[in-house]
């Protein structure tokens, strides 16, 4: 047994309104005779692993306090994962690597994060707002719909309907993946979210994610793209409550001309379990 447990990864198990993440403190390079992809794909399985939306990796920075290297549950690296920041900024906060105001890397750019009590708050870049696509049309294989598209470090569709909270899993999972994968019109894959616009500054989000592909209990980038996209349709004014399958986010913004600024999500973010991920939970 002795020899078993040489081969062990030390991770912590966390979660921003219900999306939960594997977080490796990788500043050491820990898993520098691992192939990354395969292993998250490994032990993000659901039933025979430690199972997670994603994982990520706290690594050393040369211009910010920290890396963050976010890695989708099918093992493609993204660029950026907004309850996932939330997490990583209150680990990092916990490991003494970033005080309470900080400033992280990500492959989308350098964010900023505040610790406010036992929430977080990431703010993100400004948005241009004509890089909100809106009023769109296609027939992803279940007639004409209309859609909307922008992107927050990541691409984002949003769809608005009456029925989101009562709406068929199956329906939004099939919907979901033909949309995600209708390369022809988004050639990345795309997020998508399903929204409800419940009050003047209240909606309804679920979402499909892409490199998880299923629904998860929440998207911080989504819910952030669902909040400036009903803005502009429909006059919803911030700072909005997100209500997602695992709680409620908040997300602020600033509409500045050509530009939204001050763009921020707030929510909780959880430390629920520390160890070690022995060999067994990478093998196939």
């Amino acid at each position: 047994m002795g020899g078993f447990l040489t081969v062990k990864i030390k991770f912590f198990k966390m979660n921003g309104a219900g999306n939960d993440f594997i977080v490796i403190d990788n500043r050491e390079n820990a898993l520098k005779d691992f192939d990354i992809s395969h292993f998250v794909r490994m032990v993000c399985r659901r039933g025979k692993s430690i199972g997670a939306d994603g994982l990520m990796l706290l690594e050393r920075s040369d211009s910010a306090d920290f890396k963050m290297r976010y890695f989708n549950s099918d093992g493609s690296e993204g660029e950026m994962c907004g309850n996932g920041a939330r997490c990583i900024a209150r680990f990092a906060n916990l490991m003494n690597v970033a005080k309470e105001h900080m400033r992280f890397e990500t492959i989308a750019g350098i964010h900023e994060a505040v610790i406010v009590g036992e929430e977080v708050q990431i703010m993100f870049p400004d948005l241009k707002v004509n890089d909100f696509k809106l009023l769109q049309r296609h027939d992803f294989g279940f007639g004409p719909i209309e859609y909307h598209f922008g992107t927050v470090g990541v691409p984002h569709v949003v769809i608005f309907r009456g029925d989101v909270e009562s709406m068929e899993d199956e329906l939004l999972l099939n919907w979901g993946r033909k949309i995600r994968y209708a390369l022809d019109v988004f050639p990345r894959g795309t997020n998508v979210n399903f929204v409800k616009v419940v009050g003047p500054s209240h909606i309804i989000v679920r979402t499909y994610e892409r490199g998880v592909e299923n629904e998860t209990l929440a998207c911080g980038t989504g819910s952030i793209a669902s909040s400036i996209v009903s803005f502009l349709i429909h006059a919803v004014e911030p700072p909005v409550t997100v209500k997602v399958r695992g709680g409620e986010l908040k997300v602020g913004f600033e509409r500045c001309a050509d530009e939204f600024k001050n763009v921020y999500l707030q929510g909780d973010a959880r430390v629920v379990a520390e160890g070690y991920i022995l060999p067994d939970a990478w093998k196939e």
